[in-house]
């Protein structure tokens, strides 16, 4: 007799186990509420490189490869491109970040593959007196796109519902198991049985700009400020705990424009028109790491991607399905 799971949410986490287990032939159903989603806000970059301490993103070789031929097997199934290569210019804030970036390159560090070497060349408008590094690993997904791509299909097949759930609901019948990825909605429930999860509220602009030409980089210089559609760019992201009700705020794009200011001219700077402020409430987990695996007979949750979600969900889900494989006989 065939099993069939239950998906609870379609935001990144439920959008990609959808994709996962169709791919598998499964059957399955999508339930979501309609909720805000913090994967509609959010601007998709992925990097191998964590440029605080300039070392690698954990598990990173796995996570690239998995990545990469995850979203080029979906946009060849929606007809629609989701995945975008960008490589992100460093520019270095100060002489003391240069000489570590350099470091790393010359004692061979385990990051030192994904780092170019120093130049002192930036785009024209860009200020950088220390000079600029790049990952050219690096990029973007559509997440609005690609979430509405694979919708759509769910729809068409009828794979797709309307409608809310929580873990006191259990495994429903006619199912034999249930995939929770339900982001910051599910922190109420989880939190009660022991899980840590926190809301991360994240703001980004996006900005309109005929005069700055980034070269096809995403330039990273505290904040991030990326090439978006036709002569726009998204600026982002702030971090903000405790915020129970996710909205735009003054002081959040300030920090945002002050932090990314000093990266550009002025004459460049003022030439920018703000055309959206967004925001969002990214699921974290205590340590930084997804929240994945059974948590009550047929329960399984997906949760706590946070700000690399983008990079670690598709190898993540896949290691999810194949243990769903081993435990739902």
């Amino acid at each position: 007799m065939p099993r069939k799971f239950l998906i609870i949410g379609a935001g990144l986490a439920g959008t990609l186990t959808a994709w996962e287990l169709r791919k598998r032939g499964e059957y399955f159903t999508v339930y979501d509420s309609g909720a805000a989603s913090a994967s509609r806000v959010a601007a998709g970059l992925f990097n191998p490189v964590s440029f605080k301490r300039i070392v690698e993103v954990w598990n990173v070789e796995e996570h690239i490869r998995v990545m990469l031929d995850t979203y080029y097997e979906i946009e060849s199934s929606i007809g629609a491109k989701i995945l975008n290569k960008t490589p992100i210019m460093k520019v270095f804030p100060n002489k003391q970040y240069r000489d570590h970036w350099q470091a790393r390159i010359e004692k061979k560090h385990d990051v030192a593959k994904w780092l170019s070497p120093i130049s002192n060349k930036a785009p024209e408008g860009v200020v950088a007196p220390f000079g600029v590094g790049y990952v050219e690993e690096a990029g973007w997904v559509n997440l609005p796109a690609m979430i509405d791509g694979v919708r759509k299909l769910l729809v068409e097949e009828e794979r797709f519902e309307k409608r809310s759930w929580s873990i006191s609901d259990g495994v429903p019948q006619g199912f034999d198991a249930v995939i929770d990825c339900r982001g910051v909605g599910a922190k109420v429930d989880l939190n009660k049985i022991g899980y840590k999860l926190a809301a991360d509220h994240g703001e980004v602009l996006t900005m309109k700009s005929e005069s700055l030409d980034l070269n096809g980089n995403t330039l990273n210089r505290v904040k991030w400020l990326m090439p978006f559609e036709k002569e726009t760019l998204k600026l982002g992201a702030t971090y903000e705990w405790g915020v129970e009700e996710s909205k735009p705020t003054e002081s959040g794009k300030k920090e945002i424009i002050e932090a990314l200011s000093p990266a550009l001219s002025q004459e460049i700077f003022d030439k920018m028109e703000l055309v959206n402020h967004q925001s969002g409430l990214r699921p974290t987990s205590h340590d930084r790491r997804p929240y994945v695996g059974e948590i009550q007979p047929g329960v399984f949750i997906l949760n706590g991607l946070g700000t690399r979600g983008v990079l670690v969900a598709p190898a993540t889900v896949k290691r999810l399905v194949s243990n769903l494989f081993q435990l739902i006989l």
